[in-house]
């Protein structure tokens, strides 16, 4: 036990006696509880540091810090409607101060009321320059806006404000270069923090993967062939004789072919042991590889592939997860959309084909990068934004979206590492955000939606598997009309799950998914870099049935 957890420890017991005895405590004693719960939220000790906020809240509903720091623990027990109501308390009372504001914003964008959220950041600036989760609760916002820069300078503030907030902490560690990367992990995951076991699982194996590659070139996994743009036909993945499941695409790893699922609800490359053992992939570290299902994390590794060719496009040193499970996806693996994020993709359905060409070229460069992102946090390190390199010239900092002329009527949609988010309405309801998801067969709604826009029922004869195995409770919502971007889909009997845990990962809510069945009809064009998408549907280029 460190000394600083044995303080907490120590407060606590004190204040938990001295509680009972009175409500009319000095204000010596109000700051050492508040000090108290702080440092046993710091250590993730939630259920103890809410007992003595809520203590507090109850003699005293203006004191700010106390009902901001509840929210924020809430937020972390996943107990965001409880969060919710305590910051519309908070905001009824006569006079409330910018940390209520900054933490009511935090709980807005867990819920994916973004324009709200943007909002109370803003005014919370506005109150107190130096409010320190204003700045951060913008940098993770711009961010899903593509709006890199700006993210960047909002996040630079609040280290510049805070640099040891444990927040602020885990939001800087994609800035360092590599070996200044590990060793803030390591000092991160050394001393106490409220991160769950599963946060605390991946950062462990993040900092064993960057162990094992710190000392050695960055696997940039470049473009090697001379060709920029390429289309290649879309295999068909069959769940039976006359329903398609999904697209795959060919893909050559180490000169071995194998068929992956295309998915833009993954990232990078996934595959399943027997494929890699037969491309004789090289392993670097263990991790656990999530999804949907509720049979827990998989274990698996990540490895090498010398090259990989995906139609006429070859790269070399591309990092490739590999699961323990023989397959994945009832085929050799996954391939997630984001992978080709540097270019321009077109997944054509109904012409069976994905198109790539190189992005639009904003005003100020002179090229366009050219490479596979199957691994984005391991990128060269001159490219980190903190970095000033070895010449003169200015640090090379990220940018902001550009919406070229010929993309001004695309959607703008939320980006969220490999999941874009798409604004959708579900019947009359105010906007939600479902993921464009081709390796969901079906689309899909989240319960917490579909409760509040029709009837929801047991399913007990609809089954979904995902990467994570088979998922315990399926139920059916009736009659939902989903409308995204200039298009509209009615649907019966939608297939509603709770999405709770892919809302977690993801940060913010999810309300659905848009699948396959429905994406097959159309012609789906992404823009990773800028976060735009761009849907076209045409009558008389549906997909024919199978068998004709």
């Amino acid at each position: 036990m460190t000394v600083r957890t044995f303080f907490c420890f120590f407060l606590l017991w004190t204040i938990l006696i001295s509680m009972g005895a009175a409500q009319d405590s000095e204000p010596a004693a109000t700051q050492a509880s508040l000090a108290a719960a702080d440092a046993l939220h710091d250590a993730g000790k939630l259920d103890d540091a809410a007992r003595i906020y809520e203590s507090l809240l109850n003699g005293d509903p203006n004191l700010w810090h106390a009902r901001a720091e509840l929210m924020r623990v809430r937020l972390r027990q996943q107990r965001t409607d409880d969060a919710y109501e305590l910051g519309k308390a908070g905001l009824a009372l006569p006079a409330h101060t910018a940390e209520l504001l900054a933490a009511m914003g935090d709980v807005q964008f867990r819920r994916g009321e973004m324009v709200d959220a943007e909002q109370n950041y803003l005014h919370a600036k506005r109150v107190n320059p130096r409010e320190m989760h204003a700045y951060l609760g913008l940098a993770r916002l711009y961010g899903a806006y593509s709006l890199h820069r700006r993210a960047y300078d909002q996040l630079k503030a609040a280290h510049e404000i805070a640099p040891s907030d444990l927040e602020v902490e885990r939001e800087w560690f994609r800035m360092l270069p590599r070996r200044e990367r590990l060793q803030a992990i390591k000092d991160y995951l050394a001393a106490p923090h409220p991160d769950d076991h599963r946060e605390n699982t991946w950062l462990e194996q993040y900092a064993a993967f960057l162990s094992a590659t710190v000392n050695k070139p960055a696997h940039a996994c470049r473009l090697v062939s001379t060709v920029e743009r390429t289309q290649t036909p879309l295999v068909l993945l069959l769940l039976d004789a006359s329903h398609l499941r999904g697209y795959g695409l060919h893909v050559k790893l180490n000169d071995r072919a194998s068929n992956l699922m295309l998915d833009t609800g993954a990232s990078g490359i996934a595959i399943g042991r027997k494929a890699a053992e037969r491309a004789g992939l090289e392993r670097i570290s263990h991790i656990s590889i999530g999804g949907i299902g509720d049979k827990g994390l998989q274990s698996g590794y990540t490895a090498v592939a010398r090259k990989i060719r995906i139609g006429e496009l070859e790269f070399e040193d591309c990092v490739v997860e590999v699961s323990d499970r023989t397959s994945l996806a009832e085929e050799d693996g996954l391939i997630g959309a984001d992978v080709f994020s540097s270019y321009l993709i077109d997944l054509d359905g109904p012409g069976k084909m994905m198109r790539l060409s190189p992005l639009p070229k904003r005003p100020e460069d002179t090229t366009v990068a050219t490479a596979l992102n199957t691994d984005e946090d391991d990128a060269d390190e001159d490219e980190d934004a903190t970095k000033q390199p070895k010449t003169n010239r200015e640090p090379l900092l990220p940018k902001d979206r550009y919406v070229a002329p010929e993309m001004a009527s695309w959607t703008k949609v939320f980006r969220f590492g490999h999941q874009l988010l798409i604004p959708t309405h579900v019947n009359d309801l105010p906007s939600m955000l479902f993921a464009i998801d081709t390796g969901s067969q079906l689309n899909l709604i989240s319960t917490t939606a579909a409760r509040k826009a029709t009837k929801v029922h047991r399913d007990d004869y609809m089954t979904v598997t995902g990467v994570n195995g088979a998922v315990d409770k399926v139920y059916s919502a009736d009659k939902v009309k989903l409308h995204f971007s200039h298009l509209a889909q009615q649907n019966e009997d939608i297939v509603t799950l709770d999405l709770s845990g892919l809302s977690k990962d993801v940060g913010t809510e999810v309300s659905g998914l848009l699948g396959f069945a429905l994406l097959n009809l159309l012609e789906l064009k992404l823009d990773y870099r800028d976060g735009l998408v761009d849907f076209s549907y045409d009558t008389k280029r549906l997909p024919p049935p199978l068998g004709r």
